[in-house]
């Protein structure tokens, strides 16, 4: 029911075959149990406030250090970010259904 995009767009990194870059541990490239600022930036096509929403971008700062959100190891599925073109690669590797471009996509 309703008109919202149900499975949504996402990018986790785990499921998108960065295993390591998030979690708890010296291991991981942003060690969940250390302090951190997630940053979220809503990238427009014109770069104003105004402007068509073309892209999500995530970056972690943890000890001094600006760290980007992991760039996607699925096959056929090239990006770090949210986009149209990521989104649609990413239902199809993923055999999800496509209601992110049926309801218009990051535009809407």
């Amino acid at each position: 029911m309703g008109v919202c995009d149900k499975d949504g767009c996402d990018f986790n990194a785990y499921r998108m075959g960065a295993r390591d870059h998030y979690g708890q541990g010296e291991n991981f490239e942003v060690d969940s149990s250390k302090p951190m600022t997630v940053i979220t930036q809503f990238i427009t096509e014109n770069e104003t406030d105004e402007g068509d929403l073309v892209e999500i971008k995530r970056l972690y700062i943890q000890d001094g250090r600006v760290i980007s959100h992991a760039s996607s190891k699925v096959p056929g599925v090239p990006g770090n970010s949210i986009t149209d073109d990521f989104c649609t690669a990413q239902k199809q590797a993923f055999r999800d259904p496509d209601d992110h471009l049926a309801k218009g996509g990051l535009k809407k």
